[in-house]
């Protein structure tokens, strides 16, 4: 085999690679897989009426097909500071700008247990980005709110629970930090 062809081919795995998992943009499934869990619709979930749903197949034939929300976005406070929280498909991305913390993943569960999304959590006291879950639940008023705890994989509670108020739009205005 050619050098050139040899090239070409690292290239491609190489791009590929880069669009796996919730850093990458991509869908977040190494996250899944890695958790044994199975995608799921966010718009199924006991919390999409805080979202921006069309409509979800909850039978559908192939992961692919699972319609999630437009972006919607959520803003909140806590000891740390100012948090956004962003979903858009059946994915999540939690941050805050004033700790460097963020939380990205997929919606899904495990076999027997409830839904949440599984995904990675990154913070300056926790050196590189180590799996956690985030579990979301709906906060009944006006205007829409959710409470959010995201925990590590031994069960250590990372951040949370944080009620975070939607908002519309993307916040542009970096808020001040404490």
């Amino acid at each position: 085999m050619s050098l050139h062809r040899l090239l070409a081919i690292a290239g491609l795995i190489s791009g590929l690679a880069a669009g796996c998992g919730p850093t990458g943009g991509g869908t977040g499934g190494s996250s899944l897989a890695a958790n044994g869990a199975s995608a799921l619709s966010v718009c199924s979930s006991a919390f999409a009426s805080t979202l921006s749903c069309a409509g979800t197949s909850l039978a559908p034939a192939t992961p692919q097909q699972l319609d999630g929300t437009v972006a919607v976005y959520f803003v909140g406070e806590s000891v740390r500071g100012p948090f956004v929280l962003t979903f858009e498909d059946n994915q999540v991305e939690l941050q805050s700008r004033c700790q460097a913390t963020r939380f990205e993943g997929e919606w899904g569960a495990q076999p027997g247990t409830d839904a949440r999304f599984f995904g990675e959590w990154t913070a300056p006291e926790r050196g590189a980005a180590a799996p956690a879950t985030m579990r979301v639940v709906a906060v009944a008023g006006a205007p829409p709110a959710v409470q959010v705890s995201v925990q590590a994989s031994d069960g250590s509670v990372l951040l949370g629970p944080l009620q975070l108020q939607r908002t519309e739009g993307r916040p542009t205005a970096a808020p001040s930090c404490p």
